[in-house]
């Protein structure tokens, strides 16, 4: 009988122990906070933000976690806003990855991730290349030699200039030894019209994430010659790049930063939250359903990976932007062509229509400086605010040094011509000519 009240003495004292447990499991570290994904609504980016969302809500560690959207060039926006933003007090992660280094390098922007305290890696995914299923390219060894011989003569689909794909075309062209400046890289604004180029035969090879090109892979509608991955990975139908003899590894990798401004213990409990996140049952299971590779790197190692990270594709960005270079170039000539075209066209239709052939003397140089000021800004516009803007100005300004009386009507003349011209060029006649911002956006639009 003696023992009982020992047992029972046991049996409260576990009984609280558990209490207790429970009680500090179900106190959240953080009562508040907020992640900031640096694109729109949908990306890879936001994705990796709402399920972090979920997993820390889910289990407990954060009471109220709110998903701020701040897209643009390819993360860097949301990275300046993020660093400059010193007025933030509350705990905060910004959602990045080797996109946003890609176009930190590609671009040669000011800005970086040193402005920033690592907090986690968290996901990645593999990069696999594809040929069509009828390509007399068997596998990548035909394809390595090929662009050796020519390298011109493979074109490479992928998403954005400076992004993942792009980088592992630049990094193979350096294991081969080729100039990354000669890579013939075609960007797409997405994974759909990589897919479509690359069935259609508008590209050699393609690159993606492996789960963009999976189902067509298993269909047989696409062949794949290789991932970038550091060996044969489960569920991957394809055998690395180091089996063709190239020592490449890339993942298009997602991770968090936090603010470098907040003080020691904010930051160690921010750090706390997301590698208890990583490890919880929530996180997991999110892994497990979206076919994500835990790539879980705890802060100090996240740190040094980044360092290696941008080391590695700096000098392959170098090379990439000067094979940018000679392409822009190559497009802006059939717009300079067209150029003549419209100021022809401009200057015919208010002489000889209108009549409004100036006087001798003087009007006839102020109409010959406001041509050569319209042939100016036409070029200065061009590769920054695209042909449509450049064009209609080009257009406009010839008009008025003719014929003056009618600048409204003239301005809206120039832009439904310039979009007119744009439009039969490059849809029906699909013929490149800079698109301007639109460009920049969909060449970094890829997370």
């Amino acid at each position: 009988m003696a023992r009982a009240p020992v047992l029972l003495c046991v049996v409260v004292f576990v009984a609280a122990t558990a209490a207790t447990v429970a009680s500090t499991m179900a106190q959240p570290v953080l009562e508040r906070l907020t992640i900031v994904a640096p694109a729109a609504p949908g990306g890879g980016w936001d994705q990796t933000a709402r399920a972090m969302q979920r997993a820390l809500e889910a289990d407990g560690l954060v009471r109220s976690v709110q998903v701020e959207n701040v897209p643009g060039a390819a993360g860097t926006i949301g990275l300046a806003r993020f660093v400059n933003d010193t007025r933030r007090t509350e705990p905060a992660l910004l959602v990045t990855g080797l996109v946003m280094i890609g176009a930190l390098a590609f671009t040669g922007s000011t800005q970086t991730l040193g402005e920033t305290a690592p907090v986690a890696a968290l996901t990645g995914e593999f990069e696999v290349i594809v040929v069509h299923a009828a390509s007399p390219l068997r596998n990548t060894r035909d394809l390595i030699d090929r662009f050796r011989r020519d390298p011109a003569s493979v074109s490479w689909g992928g998403g954005s200039a400076g992004g993942t794909d792009h980088i592992l075309a630049g990094l193979i062209a350096s294991a081969t030894g080729v100039d990354p400046a000669a890579v013939n890289y075609v960007a797409f604004s997405g994974g759909g019209e990589v897919l479509a180029a690359v069935l259609g035969g508008q590209v050699t090879a393609a690159i993606s994430g492996y789960s963009e090109f999976a189902p067509h892979i298993a269909s047989g509608r696409l062949r794949a010659l290789a991932v970038s991955a550091p060996s044969r990975q489960p569920g991957l139908d394809a055998p690395p790049l180091s089996e063709a003899g190239l020592a490449i590894a890339l993942a298009n990798w997602r991770g968090v930063v936090a603010p470098r401004h907040l003080g020691d213990d904010a930051r160690a409990r921010i750090v706390e939250v997301v590698t208890r996140m990583a490890r919880g049952p929530t996180w997991q299971r999110t892994l497990r359903e979206r076919g994500w590779s835990d790539q879980f790197l705890p802060a100090g190692e996240f740190h040094r990976f980044i360092e290696s990270e941008q080391a590695r594709v700096a000098g392959v960005a170098a090379s990439l932007r000067r094979s940018g270079s000679a392409g822009l170039a190559a497009r802006l000539f059939p717009a300079l062509v067209i150029a003549g075209a419209l100021l022809l066209a401009g200057a015919l239709a208010v002489s000889h229509v209108r009549g409004g052939t100036p006087v001798a003397g003087r009007a006839d140089i102020r109409a010959l400086s406001l041509v050569v000021l319209a042939l100016l800004a036409y070029l200065a516009a061009l590769a920054s605010a695209g042909f449509i803007v450049a064009s209609a100005l080009l257009f406009w300004i010839v008009a008025i040094a003719f014929d003056g009386r009618h600048r409204r009507r003239d301005l809206a003349v120039a832009v439904m011509f310039s979009i007119a011209v744009y439009v039969v060029f490059t849809r029906g006649l699909n013929l490149p000519l800079p698109a301007g911002w639109a460009d920049v956006r969909a060449g970094f639009g890829v997370d």
